[in-house]
């Protein structure tokens, strides 16, 4: 008889930004490596998806896939839009017949064993349809992010999803209650990739040298022009150089500032060659740059209970300081080398890897 084929596993990441799909892709690096055959789903993050697969070292499938409207960020702030995240909810309801019913033929086309969601609810609804066993693996739930802000409705449909997973595996950083999963184990470290390349080389690549300090900012599509403004006005007299990646606004900018490519094999690899990140509190640049090592000044966005978690994690766990907004932030960068020094005296060194745990849980769970 012929040989049966391995098991496959199932990834799905949040289309809520790229931080889920990022770590999310460290998990499915790690299966690939172990010999599990496995799909990461995702949506918007494809392409710095496809961009990182030819450097993985064992075959990841990636398959298009958008399961859940997040929160609508607000154009040019750093906080929500609840408007608008409620009317992109009122439509993912209605759409989610579909959704589930398109999914549930996927898993069943690839012989999926086991779905893994981070934390699409609709991912464990087609899990369910197609009878196959599904597990959340995240930091927080959208019943704890929405927090009952959006009706009894989504958190009635959220909660009947939540309520068909097996298991949730928390992730530390950030960790909130996984709200509507009736069974938790907790996990350590943190899941995030590791730098590819060395610190030296990248520093050559931007043409920093190793007396300046390079101070990463991780603020994503939020970053306003005026917070640019204070940073570079800053940094020349300081001897600080910044680095922002290339789809941030930089009208003409020069000395202080350099880029990397917004869409890159290796972001984590660029965090990881500088002596201080700051950024606002999401999870991905945080795990990025704690897994490497480096130090962390963190201010949370508005209106996210996720990222309020993360920046009083950032603290308890000695990853670097806490800010308390935005306009904490602007005030500290007028005096860079007093920021520096506090991240570092506050940062006790690199947390290690979750992906090698969390796959072999994974793995045990495969028939």
């Amino acid at each position: 008889m012929p040989a049966a084929h391995p098991a496959r596993i199932v990834v799905y990441a949040s289309d809520h930004g790229f931080g889920h799909a990022a770590r999310m892709l460290a998990l499915a690096a790690r299966l690939a490596d172990d010999g599990v055959p496995v799909t990461l789903c995702a949506g918007a993050a494809a392409p710095m998806i496809r961009a990182a697969l030819p450097f993985l070292a064992a075959h990841v499938d990636v398959a298009a896939a958008s399961l859940d409207p997040g929160l609508a960020p607000r154009a040019g702030a750093l906080d929500f839009d609840l408007d608008r995240s409620r009317e992109a909810l009122a439509a993912w309801r209605a759409d989610l017949p579909r959704l589930v019913a398109t999914e549930a033929e996927r898993l069943v086309s690839l012989g999926a064993a086991l779905v893994v969601a981070d934390a699409p609810a609709a991912a464990i609804l087609a899990a369910d349809r197609a009878g196959i066993p599904a597990v959340v693996c995240s930091n927080f739930t959208w019943l704890d992010m929405y927090a009952g802000r959006f009706g009894s409705e989504v958190d009635e449909t959220l909660a009947d999803a939540y309520a068909r997973a097996r298991l949730g595996y928390r992730l530390r950083l950030g960790a909130m209650p996984l709200a509507g999963l009736s069974a938790i184990e907790d996990t350590g470290g943190v899941l995030a990739r590791r730098p590819r390349r060395d610190r030296a080389d990248i520093r050559r690549e931007l043409g920093v040298s190793e007396g300046d300090l390079l101070l990463g900012l991780g603020l994503g599509g939020s970053l306003d022009a005026v917070l640019y403004d204070v940073l570079s006005a800053s940094a020349p007299a300081s001897g600080v150089r910044l680095l922002a990646p290339s789809h941030a606004p930089d009208s003409q900018r020069s000395g202080p500032l350099v880029h990397f490519p917004a869409i890159t094999p290796d972001p984590q690899s660029y965090f990881g060659a500088c002596d201080l990140v700051l950024a606002k509190a999401g999870y991905s640049t945080l795990a990025e740059a704690a897994i490497a090592g480096v130090p962390l000044a963190v201010f949370p966005l508005l209106g996210s209970p996720e990222s309020v978690r993360l920046a009083h994690d950032v603290e308890t766990l000695g990853l670097g300081v806490r800010l308390t907004d935005e306009t904490e932030a602007r005030a500290a960068l007028s005096r860079p080398e007093a920021l520096f020094d506090a991240a570092r005296r506050d940062c006790c060194g690199p947390l290690p890897d979750a992906a090698p745990a969390l796959a072999a849980a994974l793995r045990a769970r495969l028939p």
